[in-house]
């Protein structure tokens, strides 16, 4: 099917120029705020209109690609294996129309470290995809590094890229939780909240960092009181949930854990439905509240 075809099928071949990019972004929008949602089906048919309008944009290649993605989150054995191949197909599209979209060539690193190898995981590809980040943006690309030596169980190279993010990138967020939550997951929990510290005092209002200060705190079992003001100041702020920041959905279900590790088993109900009131298909907020 040529593009004009798919295009006459959505009304927009007929279009002046200006109209179909009009489209294009109206529907890319559509699509994002499914994402949002945590509706995938939705964003994917947003996305494939975008696409059909403005086939050469890579943003919205790369929007097709995450919301494939969270489709086959939920989608059947037998469907995941075509979903993965279009979702790998979408990224390496972005990257040819973009070579510089670090965004894209992550979600890549992702497919191949997760995805097994008859569906085309590859963590030689993995590496090449982290280095490829590397020279775009160091940050990016040391995090990369720290989070496939993670994957392949060598804790020497996580924290030396991690640290180095850290030190080379000490105003970041990624930097200071990507460092702290290695160190937290590996019972060095003083070490993390040192990190944690550092950061959050000179970017006190960073909601990421509150964010993280707060999982640090549930995964150590310590400073819980700290770590749920932490947790309450991001769900009060307005900006929850855009510009990158941390998602509601995300910060109620950490607040449940840490109420629960609280014995606040009344508090820790209350923030698990109200994640799941955001999306009543997260399985681990349903199993953490038949847990209380």
């Amino acid at each position: 099917m040529n593009r004009c075809v798919r295009l006459a099928i959505i009304g927009i071949c007929a279009l002046p120029v200006s109209l179909a990019a009009q489209a294009g972004s109206d529907s890319f929008k559509q699509g994002m705020a499914a994402l949002l949602a945590n509706d995938g089906d939705a964003a994917v048919k947003a996305f494939e209109k975008a696409i059909a309008a403005s086939d050469k944009t890579a943003e919205y290649h790369l929007g097709l690609a995450r919301a494939l993605g969270v489709v086959a989150q939920k989608a059947s054995v037998l469907r995941q294996p075509l979903l993965a191949r279009r979702c790998k197909a979408e990224f390496e599209r972005t990257v040819q129309l973009d070579p510089s979209n670090i965004s894209a060539r992550e979600g890549m690193l992702q497919f191949y470290m997760i995805a097994p190898s008859v569906m085309g995981g590859s963590m030689e590809k993995a590496h090449e995809q982290a280095e490829a980040m590397f020279k775009i943006n160091r940050l990016r690309g040391h995090i990369a590094r720290g989070t496939l030596a993670n994957r392949e169980k060598d804790l020497v190279v996580v924290e030396r890229e991690f640290r180095a993010a850290w030190t080379e990138f000490p105003d970041s967020a990624a930097s200071a939780t990507s460092l702290a939550g290695f160190l937290a997951n590996n019972r060095r929990a003083d070490e993390a909240f040192a990190v944690m510290d550092k950061f959050v005092s000179k970017e006190k209002d960073n909601l990421t960092g509150l964010f993280w200060f707060g999982r640090v705190a549930t995964s150590a079992g310590k400073q819980l009181d700290r770590g749920e003001q932490a947790l309450r100041r991001v769900l009060a702020s307005p900006a929850l949930g855009v510009d990158g920041n941390p998602a509601p959905v995300a910060v109620h279900f950490r607040l449940g854990e840490l109420l629960a590790k609280k014995g606040d088993k009344a508090g820790a109900r209350q923030a698990y439905e109200a994640a799941l009131r955001l999306n009543p298909n997260l399985e681990q907020v349903k199993k953490a509240l038949k847990e209380l």
